[in-house]
């Protein structure tokens, strides 16, 4: 029997999320033929084998089971350490399912290729860029792949930048943490009043911060699963009633509203998915991501941000894409399982 490790939690802002993601991953691995580890990373970075059901982590209960065993990774191809029980435990393929930070920007991916393990997702590399926001669009305008103009700082204290960039662009713009996700410490900054506040709650997230010119249009998403041989699911659109894409609305839906397939031209979508393809390979991505455009009034495309860890909540974008090309939620979960295997 295969043994699968599903691994959550972390030390980002998005741990709740990735709790929700892993309730969702978890009730369908229970109906497959796999031995399962449940493995939980505390917000205070400690590892732990717990024996949870999905219920219990996704209401984040699970650090208070009675049998809560410390573990430990092994780079020495033993797999993991409990040291509750003094014995070392190996799976298969390890499923992590951490939404941001070092889940999702490199850090835990190199803990797994230490560990000699196949795992879920995106590699060492393709992760810490498309986790890096500036960076990311520096290499797509490479590519020929346009985004929205965009400027680093790492410093409130760059005030000539600062001014430089809003004189030329003019409000709004948008100030995002260069490295984090799920909207978290970004703004939407219509007046220079607005601009400290703005700054100083985007640098709690991250050491460096950008600063993007808003644009009028639609987000459109696009799903890419397969390592060499591409699945490339049908685009979704999002429909906002406020200034942007939150971290609420991303995972609570109060009033945005995804539409799949979206509302485009045929000709659009095909673009967007070509272009969205030509980005997963130039990175060397592996396994699935979902990469995020703008599609503004003129009929433009910009290309957003690349999530090389979606959500897989409820709600979550990536699925309902997949779905609409046929793929059940069941098979998306095998397929990456023998997608990890296949690197």
């Amino acid at each position: 029997m295969k043994k699968i490790a599903l691994i959550f939690g972390g030390t980002s802002a998005e741990y709740e999320v990735s709790l929700k993601s892993a309730a969702s991953v978890l009730s369908v691995l229970e109906n497959l033929n796999v031995e399962i580890y449940r493995i939980g990373i505390a917000s205070n970075g400690k590892w732990y084998l717990t024996f949870s059901d999905n219920e219990t982590i996704a209401n984040d209960l699970w650090l208070q089971d009675k049998k809560l065993n410390e573990i430990t990774p092994s780079f020495d191809g033993r797999g993991f350490y409990d040291q509750a029980e003094k014995v070392y435990f190996k799976p298969d393929v390890l499923f992590p399912m951490l939404h941001g930070g070092t889940g999702e920007n490199g850090t835990l991916q190199g803990v797994f290729e230490c560990m000699q393990i196949p795992y879920v997702g995106c590699g060492v590399a393709s992760s810490a860029i498309c986790m890096n926001k500036y960076l990311l669009h520096q290499f797509a305008k490479s590519v020929g792949v346009m985004s929205t103009p965009t400027q680093l700082i790492s410093s409130t204290d760059e005030q000539q930048v600062i001014k430089n960039f809003t004189e030329l662009y003019g409000f709004p713009i948008f100030i995002k943490p260069n490295e984090a996700g799920s909207s978290k410490g970004i703004s939407k900054v219509h007046t220079e009043a607005e601009l400290t506040k703005a700054l100083t709650e985007a640098f709690q997230f991250s050491q460096t911060v950008i600063l993007q010119k808003a644009v009028s249009g639609v987000e459109i998403g696009c799903a890419i699963l397969g390592n060499d041989q591409l699945l490339v699911g049908e685009c979704d659109e999002v429909s906002l009633a406020t200034d942007f894409f939150d971290y609420t609305e991303k995972y609570q839906m109060t009033t945005a509203k995804l539409t799949v397939p979206a509302k485009i031209p045929v000709a659009t979508s095909r673009e967007i998915k070509r272009q969205a393809q030509l980005l997963y390979q130039l990175l060397g991505c592996q396994g699935l991501a979902r990469i995020d455009f703008f599609l503004t009034e003129a009929g433009e495309i910009l290309l957003n941000e690349i999530n090389t860890m979606p959500g897989f909540t409820n709600h979550s974008r990536f699925p309902a894409m997949m779905a609409a090309t046929g793929i059940t939620y069941q098979e998306l979960i095998s397929t990456l399982i023998t997608l990890a295997e296949d690197k």
